[in-house]
């Protein structure tokens, strides 16, 4: 069940990075009709997430996994991923997409790709390499693949970026709910590693 709740973990990532990622897609086909100007605006998103990730991993990632454990840690991604769905769903809009898009991939890079790691610690040395490597490739690669086809659908039942932005809201709490289990277990796994190599 841990392996599993780490597949759907990834999962859950993938898919819901993938809507974002159409929904940029739609806002600034929308919104910037030069292409050399939606260029710059995905350079700046780029550079501030590059910013605001190396500033959280320089000073915030070791200590929220020292004050809060795995768990919570890991629910941080989750929880910005549930309230920015919400916020676009309310007010979907370039500047709110822009730093939707700032927060939650530098909230990946620096908080929830250390914490995801850390779950990893409590396998055995071969089952930690052979289910991150099927993690890497068909989880993450499935999760792609699934959000790529439910973005056209959801359009085609008649959904726009609100729609769209409602349905994705409930996944990113089933996401949290799910990542705040992964860190108990991981908690009872290396108490139950200790113990038996004590």
């Amino acid at each position: 069940p841990y392996l599993l709740g780490i597949c759907l973990f990834m999962l859950l990532y993938t898919l819901t990075s993938t809507l974002v990622y159409f929904q940029q897609a739609d806002i600034t086909a929308h919104q910037i009709h030069d292409r050399a100007a939606r260029t710059a605006f995905f350079a700046q998103i780029d550079f501030s997430v590059n910013v605001v990730t190396v500033f959280i991993q320089m000073f915030l990632t070791g200590r929220l996994l020292k004050w809060f454990g795995v768990g919570t840690t890991l629910a941080v991604l989750p929880l910005i991923s549930m309230i920015g769905f919400i916020a676009m769903g309310i007010r979907p809009g370039l500047a709110l997409l822009a730093f939707f898009q700032t927060v939650r991939r530098a909230g990946n890079y620096a908080v929830t790709r250390p914490a995801r790691e850390v779950l990893f610690t409590v396998l055995r040395r071969e089952d930690k390499y052979k289910a991150k490597s099927f993690i890497d490739t068909f989880v993450y690669r499935a999760g792609d693949q699934i959000g790529a086809w439910c973005y056209p659908l959801l359009t085609l039942l008649g959904l726009g970026l609100t729609g769209i932005s409602f349905v994705a809201a409930p996944l990113a709490a089933i996401w949290c709910a799910l990542s705040l289990w992964l860190g108990r277990k991981q908690i009872a796994l290396a108490r139950q590693r200790k113990l038996t190599y004590a």
